[in-house]
């Protein structure tokens, strides 16, 4: 299928079917699709847990407002922005950017010193709410892409935003991590009866959501 054939395919899951799991395979490959999204600096300030324990799933559910795509789906990414950048965070990762590209040809260090300098001087001194706010539109990039590959490997998924935050962050033990939960996806399969798969998508008309200049 095309990548737009598969998007025309997706839908938001409302109802998983909870006998069906997605293998250890496909699960590698959609870590590898979250692992190869762009993030701002390419530095990427989230974490993922990847929740399947059903004992885990009931906890979360009340914080998810019982909705049941929680329990009845076979994996459950929860997307976690850090609370705030630190000097070391940075560090860590310039240290990976040596660590990977020292082979490559024309590798520069004192450049890549330099990016790490000016990182630190663009996320570092911005205002605490700006911070967090930029910190949480990252997970959104990774999620969209993530959402992009599920689509596109016929695995069904649907974003949530409507979940209490500090619930989840107290179930995960987060705060203690600098961690803070921004959005859920549940994935799996979808149920054979879930009604909203045969509706037709309703998407603005391209004349209402582009315009060229």
């Amino acid at each position: 299928m095309s990548l737009i054939d598969s998007l025309n395919w997706r839908y938001a899951t409302t109802k998983f079917d909870s006998s069906k799991s997605i293998s250890e395979r496909d699960l590698e490959k959609l870590k590898d699709i979250v692992k190869l999204s762009p993030s701002s600096w390419g530095f990427q300030f989230y974490k993922i847990f990847v929740i399947t324990d059903p004992k885990l799933k009931e906890r979360l559910l009340p914080a998810a407002y019982n909705q049941n795509q929680i329990i009845d789906c076979s994996h459950l990414f929860v997307f976690c922005s850090y609370r705030s950048v630190f000097e070391e965070d940075i560090d860590q990762m310039i240290a990976e950017f040596h660590k990977l590209r020292a082979n490559d040809d024309n590798y520069n260090k004192e450049s890549t010193d330099n990016y790490g300098a000016g990182a630190k001087k663009s996320i570092l001194n911005m205002e605490p709410n700006r911070q967090a706010e930029w910190l949480k539109k990252q997970c959104y990039i990774a999620l969209g892409q993530l959402m992009v590959g599920c689509a596109d490997m016929h695995i069904d998924s649907c974003p949530m935003e409507g979940f209490k935050s500090d619930e989840v962050d107290e179930i995960l033990e987060l705060q203690s991590q600098n961690l803070t939960s921004v959005v859920l996806l549940p994935m799996g399969y979808r149920s054979s009866d879930d009604k909203y798969q045969h509706k037709t998508k309703v998407r603005k008309p391209n004349n209402l959501l582009f315009e060229d200049k």
